[in-house]
């Protein structure tokens, strides 16, 4: 019987998908819930498999990755983005397949959740929910003011399929809402009811800030010591993105002086997150495990079609090939 894994999914929430379990019934397939410690022990994880699936970036299948992994001849890939965790050049020249799910409407299912979480964020460190959450289990009453956020400025960075949302959600609430995006122009913002302005004046001007950007080469540590020195005193700054766009230790830096006054992150520099890292008892850091698109939805938009490809991979017809010259070798 055909060995299948399916790559650190922490919930342990794919086993209970219909997808999944038609799988299950034709393979001997096995799922891994937690991380691997090192390069060896997932490559002992992967085994005599011969098909991985592999949820977005969790897992780092780089040249060397692919090259020990003599047994794999599909990698079926969660999420329609490849990099920079697949090496495509690097499996195609081991005679792996890769499939990966195209971009659909179908995506706004697990944007509009980011875009929930954001917001979620936001009011919970603005409204203090937690502090006055544990105050009053303590049998406190009324400890401490929160913020209002009408009439208050918001800089979305990355008006995308999340930052758009996001923006959106804010002129509702009666912010004025700036953006910035290396390809957002005037025109476009404002069709959104957004104000497009530079990168400098987004730091400058705003209260609350939301990262809603790719990772690329250009964006990695973009929130650095410099960019937060820029922003207004008192600051609130929320990642949803990936933890390597803002420098760890400049934004523990302006927790700790209160510059930022408060951090919403959902994306870490490493995940899962140390259990000794600072982040985890900042008191200025309202904290989720990266939930960002995982709800129920959006976990079967997520992890049903990478499934689908390799069923019909197994039925012999492959779907969404991302290098299909590899295919019949």
């Amino acid at each position: 019987m055909i060995q299948v894994v399916l790559m650190e999914d922490y919930l342990d929430h794919a086993k209970s998908l219909a997808s999944v379990k038609e799988l299950a019934s034709k393979t001997k397939l096995t799922i891994y819930t937690d991380r691997a410690s090192s390069e060896d022990e997932l490559i002992a994880r992967l085994g005599q498999a011969e098909i991985v699936i592999t949820i977005r970036d969790r897992v780092m299948f780089t040249s060397d990755v692919l090259a020990r992994a003599s047994h794999l001849k599909l990698l079926s890939v969660c999420g329609p983005r490849l990099r920079p965790h697949v090496d495509l050049d690097a499996a195609t020249r081991e005679g792996i397949l890769v499939c990966k799910p195209q971009a659909t409407n179908v995506t706004q299912t697990i944007h509009h959740a980011t875009a929930e979480l954001v917001w979620s964020l936001i009011l919970g460190l603005v409204k203090k929910t937690v502090q006055n959450h544990s105050a009053m289990q303590q049998g406190a009453w009324q400890t401490g003011l929160g913020s209002g956020l009408y009439g208050k400025t918001m800089g979305v960075i990355g008006l995308g399929r999340v930052g758009l949302p996001v923006a959106q959600i804010g002129n509702a609430m009666g912010m004025r809402v700036l953006a910035w995006s290396p390809n957002l122009n005037a025109q476009k913002a404002a069709a959104v009811g957004v104000q497009a302005v530079s990168f400098e004046q987004l730091l400058s001007q705003s209260d609350v800030i939301s990262l809603n950007a790719n990772l690329t080469d250009e964006s990695r540590c973009m929130i650095n010591q410099q960019a937060i020195a820029k922003m207004k005193y008192g600051v609130y700054l929320v990642n949803t993105a990936r933890g390597d766009i803002v420098d760890e230790t400049a934004l523990q830096q302006a927790l700790d002086s209160g510059h930022v006054a408060g951090a919403g992150l959902d994306v870490f520099w490493q995940e899962p997150l140390p259990v000794q890292s600072w982040v985890r008892n900042h008191p200025c850091v309202l904290m989720q495990p990266h939930m960002g698109g995982f709800t129920n939805e959006g976990y079967e938009w997520l992890i049903e079609p990478a499934v689908n490809n390799v069923l019909a991979y197994l039925n012999g017809d492959p779907k969404e090939m991302a290098n299909p010259q590899v295919f019949g070798r």
